[in-house]
């Protein structure tokens, strides 16, 4: 596992994209309590992420790049029906984003690359980082 040193080093953040057309994206939602549910929404063309930290061997976890309170405003409805009991727990939500994903999804980045992204998948899940040897 990588140290957030040689995670920061990576620069991840820096390979900030948006959509380039509505796209209908998973996400995860947590809440106060031993649980995290999952839903999925229509994102709107235009919304911007920065990929942020390591979430699992074939995906990052990735952050909303300026204002979106509609997009917010519309998933904790969602939350709100989907887990009636649990919302007034709700802590937030987390986006991710896959390597199949990168390759499919309509993509422009403002910043870095699908590639470098790739690539950034590739050394976190290699069990000997060779970046930081």
């Amino acid at each position: 596992m990588a140290t957030k040193e040689q995670i920061k080093a990576l620069k991840i953040d820096e390979n900030v994209f948006e959509l380039v057309e509505d796209t209908e994206l998973e996400y995860l939602v947590h809440f106060a309590a031993p649980y995290t549910g999952g839903d999925k929404c229509l994102v709107p063309k235009g919304t911007a992420f920065a990929p942020s930290s390591p979430m699992r061997g074939d995906a990052l976890y990735m952050r909303l790049v300026g204002e979106n309170e509609e997009l917010y405003a519309k998933m904790e409805t969602q939350v709100k029906i989907k887990y009636d009991d649990l919302f007034f727990r709700l802590q937030g939500f987390s986006f991710f984003i896959t390597e199949e994903q990168l390759k499919t999804l309509p993509l422009k980045f403002r910043s870095g690359s699908a590639e470098r992204l790739l690539d950034i998948m590739r050394i976190l899940r290699s069990p000997i980082y060779p970046l930081f040897t």
